[in-house]
């Protein structure tokens, strides 16, 4: 029997009970994440946004509450988890696309705005945001956050599903030595959730305490620590008066960007873990080393030493931690100065954290086999070398995930590139485009506008779909055999 013929056999597709009851209960939180947007538009009296909001209530709590006390086993497959995770990003845009178009988006740009929110990628059609209300600006913050939340919660049920090095950094408990995948993920939950919301009440005070008014502190506060980066200004940072407070706000998303595990640990091991920690140890470093090359590569009319120093700074922290807060006009920058910042996005923050992109983990990996493969140069042929990073060993078929997602990531810019190519978009601000959606970073080359023809807003948002889940839990939402039973089961 060959490998496609037992593939056929095995292959279990996914339960659609399962499937509803899981939804349906993230649907029943979903409807307790609309609470802080309507006391906000009632506080405000934007009662069209407000009604919205409480329509999207009624409509999630008629269909959630029957699906979510449906009879489902207690065991979850691992398809069922990636369909899950994927499907739960898809309804949570839609739902938010809803109060979006009351407040005047049309049909594809409130989608598009709500994908960007729900992806904490940050891309925006919506200009003259000064006019908009409080209640819809405090919104699209909030999604960022809830999002954020979202993108760790089910990075870590993912993740659970096999044990390798990705795992042991993302344990924060005993509990993750078994194979109950939601068990793990709700005692995850929980500490992950304390975690999150402690970072970001001391980010509010901190940029309250720095000079923001309460709302603009919660706003970039939820947009920082989830590496967001909508902003309450058409000008990004650029509209804060103090370079000081700038680079508190670029700061939030360096705090969203750790992996939030690491945080747990690290008061659970101290300096011990930073020192093991080589993800951790290497986002400042790289961050850094980007921001010396955007200093390097500014225009010489860019100001003097330090304002070329404090754009370097602030465009060098959003782009790594794929926050996507800006200080400057991203189109005016030379070639140099973009192509730094697609190869900062193109990385990307730490695993188990709401930052986008490749993954330094995956990164330094890469780097390893690089070193391993030049260093077994200089070895005899019968020696034995093992494949480590930082004393821990690097499976085979870790190593092939991670080329595939790497493979898969290249793949998809270079596909989505192409389009644009096609309408005549100049070539690096289409690339720098595309990096940003696939990285969720939020940067714009300033191609993402309202004029941007329909079919490049959905290459773009399937792109910041495709960047949140990681590419593989849509590819297994769309392989036949996860639904469907296809050949001969002897």
């Amino acid at each position: 029997m060959s490998f496609s013929d037992v593939s056929r056999a095995l292959a279990q597709p996914v339960r659609f009970r399962v499937l509803a009851r899981y939804l349906a209960q993230i649907g029943l939180v979903m409807i307790v994440l609309r609470i802080p947007p309507i006391l906000v538009a009632w506080q405000s009296a934007d009662w069209s946004f407000m009604q919205a909001q409480l329509f999207n209530m009624l409509v999630l709590l008629t269909i959630c509450w029957p699906l979510a006390h449906l009879s489902v086993p207690a065991e979850i497959r691992n398809n069922e988890v990636m369909v899950i995770t994927a499907l739960s990003f898809v309804l949570a845009a839609l739902l938010e696309a809803v109060p979006l178009a009351t407040a005047g988006l049309n049909g594809i740009d409130a989608l598009f705005e709500a994908i960007s929110g729900v992806t904490t990628t940050g891309l925006s059609t919506m200009t003259h945001l000064q006019d908009y209300s409080t209640s819809l600006l405090f919104s699209r913050a909030w999604m960022q956050w809830y999002g954020g939340l979202g993108v760790v919660i089910f990075s870590i049920a993912l993740l659970l599903l096999d044990r390798s090095l990705s795992v042991q950094r993302l344990i924060i408990s005993d509990s993750s030595e078994t194979r109950d995948i939601l068990g793990n993920a709700r005692s995850h939950s929980l500490k992950l959730l304390l975690l999150y919301s402690a970072l970001t009440i001391f980010i509010i005070g901190v940029l309250w305490l720095a000079g923001l008014s309460a709302f603009s502190a919660v706003t970039y506060a939820l947009s920082g620590i989830s590496t967001g980066g909508f902003s309450i200004s058409d000008t990004s940072l650029a509209a804060i008066d103090s370079r000081w407070v700038q680079g508190l706000v670029a700061m939030s998303g360096f705090l969203g960007a750790v992996s939030l595990p690491f945080y747990y640990r690290f008061g659970r091991n101290g300096i011990k873990e930073l020192v093991s920690n080589p993800e951790t140890l290497a986002l400042p470093v790289i961050i850094l080393a980007v921001i010396g090359l955007l200093f390097l590569c500014a225009d010489a009319n860019a100001g003097d030493t330090m304002a070329r120093l404090d754009y370097a700074v602030i465009m060098g922290l959003s782009a790594q931690t794929t926050t996507g807060f800006a200080c400057v006009d991203v189109s005016a920058l030379n070639d140099a100065s973009k192509l730094s910042l697609i190869f900062s996005m193109l990385i990307g923050g730490s695993m188990g954290s709401t930052a986008g992109g490749i993954k330094i983990l995956r990164f330094l990996i890469v780097l390893r086999l690089l070193q391993f493969f030049i260093e077994r140069t200089a070895l005899p042929t019968h020696a034995v070398l093992a494949k480590r990073l930082a004393g821990d060993k690097l499976e085979a078929d870790e190593i092939e995930r991670v080329l595939l997602l790497i493979l898969i990531f290249i793949a998809t810019v270079l596909c989505s590139w192409l389009p644009f190519l096609v309408m005549g978009y100049p070539p690096l601000d289409a690339l720098f485009e595309v990096v940003s959606a696939c990285s969720t970073t939020g940067l714009s080359a300033g191609i993402s506008r309202v004029e941007l023809e329909p079919l490049l807003k959905i290459v773009l948002m399937v792109d910041m779909l495709l960047g949140r889940v990681e590419f593989l839990a849509f590819l297994v939402f769309l392989y036949p055999r996860t639904w469907f039973k296809i050949g001969n089961n002897s």
